[in-house]
């Protein structure tokens, strides 16, 4: 098993998973007022292009880990997928303006550390 691979497979794996999420963010964000009817769901969830592509994207990120759950020790794996947090949590600072505090950086360098053990 190639490190090198697996940390690509891991890092494309997580940006595709963050991808997703973020533009169902996107598409929720136009949902002007959320219900649980059949009208809500149909037009402001089903037909918006926001959340179609994060649904896809999501299915995608879903393919990607079935190849990784074939090829990769899970016990490798699985903590690699934390790396999306770090990705996360920088998309919510850079592209929806969130605040991120000492503690979330703390985090990820924690996070980063615990990625860098387990893959060495």
């Amino acid at each position: 098993m190639s490190k090198l691979i697996l940390v690509l497979t891991s890092l494309i794996q997580a940006a595709t998973m963050i991808a997703g999420q973020m533009f169902l963010k996107y598409g929720m964000q136009k949902v002007s007022d959320f219900r649980w009817t059949a009208s809500c769901i149909w037009h402001q969830i089903i037909l918006n292009w926001g959340i179609f592509i994060g649904i896809i994207l999501i299915i995608v990120t879903n393919l990607l880990w079935l190849y990784m759950l074939k090829v990769y020790p899970f016990s490798i794996i699985y903590p690699l997928t934390s790396i999306g947090f770090v990705i996360g949590m920088l998309c919510g600072l850079v592209l929806f303006g969130e605040t991120v505090v000492w503690t979330q950086w703390l985090g990820v360098i924690l996070i980063m550390a615990g990625c860098w053990f387990i893959v060495k």
